[in-house]
């Protein structure tokens, strides 16, 4: 058995995945976890739970202990800079050998990007080899934010215009991230990950129009009706302007590049949207 590895952001969209993946090939592991973590899901996996606060220093490297690789994925939050320090500060006095983060891709002059780019920097500088999963937009955003509006509505709005991404399957970078995390070679690399496909917000209608079986649209928000149904809820606005900023990246093409490194890695070709759509049918019908 290797020696154990621990994901901080266990609960989140990649990281739950990445997780199962590990639990299921016998991997031992180590979650990070909140005193207000639903942790019900990990318990199940068999997995180690330690209580750790990404502004608590001491708390992470008592999580890190006696390991020699960490995966993080910190929220998108106005301080993820600084929180993200903290694991690299509290891994460098841990011992840790390998760090890998779930960085941001297919964007490379908005806010997110330079804060994703702050945190690489710091990695790069910390003496501990690294690996930046600099992840495309995930699919599963699809059912998390617009399919209450899909099902209601038969329509999704985004203030994206007839920009493409070239959206990735969570999965698929669970997949590559566990490859990294188990094997060598993976050292010092940034890894761009996509879908196998650009797509517009117009085609992924017809994509979910056809799996469904009902006319789903989409609407291009006005930027100020985006702006204001993000801080209706509750977004700050740190983050309402770093989205938007995103979005009009998306229009101008930047965000549609399609890479094979998930095929290359993991020796399965990426998801396909349809792919995906179809395996969750139901969340886009009710």
């Amino acid at each position: 058995m290797n020696a154990a590895i621990l994901v901080i952001g266990a609960t989140g969209t990649t990281g739950k995945e990445l997780v199962k993946l590990l639990a299921k090939n016998g991997q031992k592991t180590r979650v990070t976890v909140r005193s207000t973590s639903n942790t019900s899901e990990l318990q199940a996996l068999g997995v180690e739970l330690v209580q750790a606060d990404l502004t608590d220093v001491d708390s992470l490297v008592n999580a890190m202990n006696g390991l020699q690789k960490v995966y993080f994925a910190t929220p998108l939050v106005p301080n993820m800079v600084e929180l993200s320090s903290s694991i690299i500060r509290a891994a460098k006095k841990a011992g840790v050998k390998h760090l890998v983060k779930l960085s941001g891709g297919g964007a490379e002059m908005d806010t997110m990007a330079k804060w994703h780019r702050a945190v690489e920097k710091e990695m790069e500088q910390s003496g501990m080899a690294y690996t930046f999963l600099q992840s495309n937009t995930f699919m599963q955003n699809f059912v998390k934010f617009n399919s209450h509006t899909i099902r209601a509505q038969g329509a999704f709005y985004e203030p994206h215009g007839d920009g493409k991404s070239a959206y990735i399957d969570a999965r698929d970078i669970a997949q590559v991230a566990h490859r990294v995390l188990t094997e060598e070679g993976h050292e010092n690399k940034a890894y761009y990950l996509s879908g196998p496909e650009a797509l517009s917000s117009a085609e992924i209608a017809d994509i979910l129009s056809s799996v469904t079986g009902k006319s789903i649209k989409y609407v291009d928000a006005p930027v100020e009706a985006a702006r204001a149904g993000m801080q209706k809820a509750g977004m700050p606005a740190e983050i309402v302007e770093a989205l938007l900023e995103h979005y009009q990246m998306m229009k101008l093409g930047y965000t549609a590049k399609v890479s094979s490194t998930v095929e290359e890695i993991t020796g399965q070709k990426a998801t396909s949207f349809e792919t995906f759509a179809r395996a969750n049918k139901d969340a886009f019908i009710g």
